[in-house]
């Protein structure tokens, strides 16, 4: 596991986020607004320090549907996943919308909802891990799946912190 780590702190680290070699640090990162950090978010999705903030629970569990939908074949049990999943980002906006004040005056729209974000970095996140896992730290799939991960961190971090700032407002459900 720590192999996984230090690899992961390769990938995601290659851009502005460091959760590998900063990884206390990730834990105890404030967050921007009222909304979680990447690095917060990365370390709900491994399970760790989500307890006592609700999107941050949410975000765990779409990891955890994500993981579990990897490994499913019946698209009966697919589809539950799946219905789940839309369920807990309906729950992450939901929070948003009571929690983060939406600036209108000026600030642009973003193409989707912070649920659905959320959502896409859990899957990207489960992939580089079963990719690292099945092919190691050093393939170029590897690379190319923590790649992936690192610029939805930097879109979240982006995103986050234009919202924070009143500059950029999510859509509506």
């Amino acid at each position: 596991m720590a192999g996984i780590t230090e690899s992961r702190a390769n990938y995601v680290g290659t851009k502005s986020v460091g959760v590998g070699s900063t990884r206390s640090a990730a834990v105890s990162a404030p967050t921007v607004g009222a909304l979680p950090t990447a690095p917060q978010l990365l370390c709900a999705f491994q399970g760790r320090r989500f307890q006592d903030r609700e999107l941050l629970r949410s975000a765990h569990a779409l990891a955890e549907l994500h993981q579990r939908r990897a490994q499913v074949v019946d698209a009966a049990l697919i589809a539950e996943i799946d219905c789940r999943r839309l369920e807990l980002i309906d729950d992450i906006n939901d929070w948003v919308a009571q929690e983060i004040p939406q600036h209108r005056n000026g600030a642009s729209l973003h193409t989707e909802s912070l649920g659905a974000v959320v959502d896409r970095m859990a899957r990207s996140w489960v992939d580089a891990n079963q990719v690292i896992h099945i092919e190691g730290g050093r393939s170029d799939n590897t690379h190319k799946h923590w790649y992936q991960l690192a610029e939805l961190v930097d879109g979240y971090t982006d995103l986050v912190t234009d919202v924070a700032g009143g500059r950029r407002r999510l859509p509506e459900q």
